[in-house]
Formats: structure tokens, sequence, C-alpha cells
């Protein structure tokens, strides 16, 4: 189904913006990708050949290079954000303190080692130094924790246990265990708040990780939530335009292509509930008539979204680049299983059409690289529709 390669592409899309920007600028303007070996381009007087209509006949477009979106928050990362990540981050690397306590109790934290053997051999996981573990928590299988109490500081005991039939390792799972603990000693929990971030406790509990002091721990955090935080953004960006270029542009659809969609659309849907083995009400949950009751409206406007990028690709003279092009198939292929390139060109509509796809898609990146944003004004109840004062580029 077209309409679906389409959804996917410009998924795809934003993902890899997520990472590197919108599109592969190299890629449209004809560069060559390795100076041993030129890149062939795909000129847009190629891609059209895909269709059998002169888009240009059937889209009048807007000024899309200049447009301004109106975003529903500022994707700002604020230091009450960073403040509050790394709070969460230290709720789970507690500091522990050694109490002079010497028998364990329900309820105390112990400091623990213990190696486990199944069959005499010890397994992968079993064992631990220096374990935090609070007796009750029910953190360990059954009579870990039970066997413990009673038992003092400084002893080492054997704890013959049964691994449960439903544990998550199959392998071990209702299988008889020894577990060996020796008690190192039995502590109080100290949780460390924001205010005693120290550089010695980030390096002792994420020197691992090669953050080894507080700046660099809320300059990971701040990369962090930019990344999340731009990936949901270009998210955004990517509906509002397509929403725009709808709104503003002005488009036909030739004749016969809605009802061709709308054909290929059911027969896909059909195909999949035969191969079922259900019925048609028992796999979606609706009845035909329900499930396509706004198909035409649904169809109608992804073609003409489908037409507006087609018409841009025209308009900017947009070549692709082939090996750009083979190595998106190329994954795909791989990331969906498909036996070949041939059979996910026979899947979405034809080579010449996934071509055209991607080629608009690289259209969308271009437009959405130099389109402005504004923030919703949420500050008044009565206001719907205002914006701040200042814009900025989507990236």
């Amino acid at each position: 189904m077209k309409k679906k390669l389409v959804m996917i592409l410009m998924a795809v899309m934003v993902a890899s913006a997520t990472l590197g920007g919108c599109g592969q600028k190299g890629a449209e303007t004809g560069t060559s990708v390795s100076a041993e070996e030129e890149d062939v381009q795909i000129s847009y007087k190629e891609l059209m050949k895909a269709t059998d209509y002169k888009v240009q006949k059937y889209v009048k477009l807007n000024d899309y290079m200049n447009m301004t979106v109106e975003l529903s928050q500022d994707y700002s990362i604020t230091d009450e954000q960073i403040q509050e990540y790394i709070e969460y981050l230290l709720s789970m690397y507690p500091e522990y303190e050694t109490t002079d306590k010497t028998t364990v109790e329900n309820g105390d934290i112990v400091n623990i080692d213990y190696v486990g053997k199944v069959d005499g051999e010890e397994f992968n996981g079993g064992s631990a130094t220096g374990q935090h573990l609070e007796i009750g928590s029910g953190s360990f299988i059954d009579g870990f924790e039970d066997g413990l109490i009673g038992k003092n500081v400084g002893d080492t005991v054997d704890l013959n246990l049964t691994f449960p039939d439903s544990y998550s390792n199959t392998d071990l799972a209702g299988k008889d265990v020894v577990f060996t603990v020796t008690i190192n000693g039995i502590e109080t929990k100290k949780d460390i708040g924001y205010e005693d971030l120290t550089d010695e406790y980030v390096s002792e509990n994420f020197g691992t990780q090669g953050i080894t002091t507080v700046d660099e721990l809320k300059s990971q955090v701040s990369s962090g939530l930019e990344q999340q935080v731009y990936s949901t953004k270009m998210q955004e960006v990517q509906t509002e335009v397509l929403a725009k270029l709808l709104d503003e542009c002005e488009v036909t659809i030739p004749d016969g292509l809605l009802d061709q969609r709308i054909a290929e659309y059911k027969d896909r849907i059909n195909k999949i509930v035969e191969d079922s083995g259900k019925s048609f009400e028992d796999y979606t949950g609706k009845t035909e008539d329900e499930f396509y009751e706004n198909i035409d409206t649904t169809m109608e406007e992804s073609i003409k979204q489908e037409l507006i990028l087609e018409a841009i690709v025209r308009d900017m003279k947009l070549s692709i680049s082939e090996k750009s092009f083979e190595s998106f198939v190329d994954q795909y292929v791989s990331s969906y299983n498909f036996d070949s390139r041939d059979a996910f060109y026979e899947e979405y509509g034809g080579e010449d059409y996934i071509k055209l796809s991607y080629a608009e898609n690289q259209a969308l990146s271009k437009i959405m690289d130099s389109v402005k944003t504004t923030v919703k004004d949420t500050s008044s109840s009565d206001s719907s529709t205002g914006a701040d004062d200042s814009s900025a580029d989507a990236e």
C-alpha cells in the first residue's frame, strides 16, 4: 500500500533527525559521496516517471521555504528539568552507612557477599559482593531473606533453596540452588539530595560511564533530555508543516487516483484478514462499513499531501543519491525481513514509486530545515491562537 510507505519514510526521517539533523543535504544537490567512486544522482525528471500525470497541473504551491508554524510548547530544556531527572537518578544510588547492630532482623538493610551454585557449579549472575539487601523486601527468591534473619554480622551461611517454576531464567526455573552468604554488616540508607551532590559521589556511582564530576553529570543529563525533546519537537514540526502545506496549497486529485488508492487499501486489508483465518469483524473489531467509514476523507488527505510533496520535488528540481537510496532500501529490507530488494519493491508499489517517495521526504526534510517556529501562548485562558513574538529555526 503506497500510503503506508510514505508514512514509514516520514517516521524514519524524524528518527534520523534526532541523531544528526533533518535530511542528507549532500544527497540532494548532486555532490559525490566518494572521491574514488562517483555517486549517481537520480534527477527529478527521472523520478517523475513514476506517475502517469503531470503533477504541476494539479498543485499550486505556497511559499513552502518561508513558512512559520506554531508549536504547542517551548522545547527548551530548563534547569528545573535537569534537576528533576538527576534527583530521579539519585534515588537509585543512595549512600549506606554501617551501624553497630550485630543481629539481622526483618526490615534491616544488610551488606552481603554471596555465591550461588546449581549442581555444585556457579552460574552466571548468581554471585555478588557488597550487595545491599533489605530483609523482607522480596527482592530475592523465597527463603533467601528469611534465611538471614537471626544471623550475625560476620556469619557465613548456606541457604538451600529452590528457584520458582515461574523464574524468568528458564535454565534455572524449578532447580535446587545453594547460596553461600557472608553478612558484612547491617546498614542504614541515606538518600542523597540534589544539593548534596559532590564530585566524589558522582565518580563513585557514575564513573564506569565516564562521568566523574557534578558538571559532567549535569551536562550528560542535559544532552540526553535535549535529544529526547528534539525528537518530539521534530515530530510536531513535521505534523504542523504537513498541515500547513495542505492548508495553503491548492490541490486537485487526478481523476481515478482516489478510487485506485482506496481499492489498493481495501485489497491489502482484506488480504491481511483472509490470511488471519478470522472474519473481518473478529479481526478488526468492527464491521467493514464501520472500519471503512472515513476512508474517503483519510485517503483524500493522504493523496493531497503526496501530490504536494511530488510538486515540491519537481519545483526544487531535486535529485537523490542512488547510493543513499539503496542504503535506505537495504536497511529497510533487513529490518523488516524482506527476502530481497525486489520483494520490498513489489510490496510498496514498485522501485520507481519508492524512489519518488524517498525524494518527497528529502524535500520535506529541506522544508523542515528552513521552517520558522513560534510557541503557542498559553498564558491567557481566552487566547487560543497567540504565539511568541520570537521565532527560531526548527533545528
